[in-house]
């Protein structure tokens, strides 16, 4: 999200099926999304857009890069990232601005650890038979772009990837860098955002069968790479038990984390879930 000329907070919202997103315009108390749709990618194919980021220059979105969860079979499709020019004055991309890359396949196959669980076929889980790469969350911060990974989460290590933004849609060096949170046993990276020292991270259950009624956590880190592992602040567990499910919701399993405010002593986030209506947008207080 980002404010327009206007000061109206525009967000661009990734779609996990088919391959569009969409803008959507946050309200008091609504989300109000445009009628057209942003089309990322033409033909049939099954982007699995995981997460979306801007940088204020830039808007960006990532497919998954994952196998398809049902039945492992390689995804080609999702192993894209894409870039659209801002546009200060309306707070969406420009028309005809649209770029994408494929680089980010090749570059996680060259990275120590991550590399082992980049490939065709990789079924997804934690589990040792099931360690395939699952990318659900982007950031950006200063040149750099931050993916964060689901799964495989392995002796408590969630994966957040960062690579020179400039130079994944060009041919340069992207300089990538593994860094290695501790964010709770069986918990991945579910979304994250980039604040003003450092990153919010929505941490959720991983992709294995026995672990997804683990509750929902934000936690704070710095952004400092290490070659060990790093520990986050746990900033709050997200307290979910009084949301009441509606006739069209099916189930709710937060995907999506942005900020609306970032105070001294405390984060106002909006939050969109998976299996809820027009995403079920929840805001939350969270303590610094």
């Amino acid at each position: 999200c980002n404010l327009n000329a206007a000061s109206e907070r525009i967000c661009l919202l990734a779609f996990d099926e088919g391959t569009q997103a969409r803008y959507a315009t946050v309200r008091p108390n609504q989300l109000v999304p445009d009628p057209q749709p942003v089309v990322l990618a033409s033909g049939p194919g099954e982007l699995d857009a995981e997460a979306a980021a801007t940088d204020g220059k830039y808007l960006y979105v990532t497919g998954s890069h994952s196998a398809k969860r049902a039945d492992c079979s390689s995804n080609p499709s999702s192993r894209h990232v894409f870039r659209l020019t801002l546009d200060p004055a309306t707070g969406r991309g420009k028309p005809d601005s649209l770029t994408e890359s494929d680089r980010l396949w090749d570059i996680m196959k060259t990275v120590p650890v991550l590399k082992d669980h980049v490939g065709e076929r990789q079924c997804l889980g934690s589990e040792p038979s099931q360690r395939g790469i699952n990318i659900e969350g982007l950031a950006v911060s200063g040149e750099r772009l931050y993916f964060g990974f689901r799964g495989p989460v392995i002796d408590g290590e969630a994966w957040v990837l960062s690579v020179d933004s400039a130079a994944l849609f060009g041919r340069a060096n992207p300089a990538p860098q593994l860094s290695r949170l501790a964010l709770g046993p069986n918990r991945g990276v579910r979304d994250l955002v980039a604040v003003k020292d450092g990153f919010l991270i929505l941490a959720g259950p991983d992709d294995g069968a026995s672990t997804q009624a683990l509750p929902w956590t934000l936690h704070f880190w710095d952004g400092k790479s290490s070659a060990t592992l790093v520990a986050s602040r746990l900033l709050a567990t997200l307290d979910v038990s009084n949301v009441a499910l509606r006739a069209c919701d099916s189930e709710l399993k937060p995907e999506a984390i942005t900020i609306l405010e970032d105070n001294a002593d405390s984060l106002r986030v909006l939050v969109l879930s998976d299996g809820m209506c027009d995403g079920g947008p929840l805001t939350f207080t969270v303590p610094r």
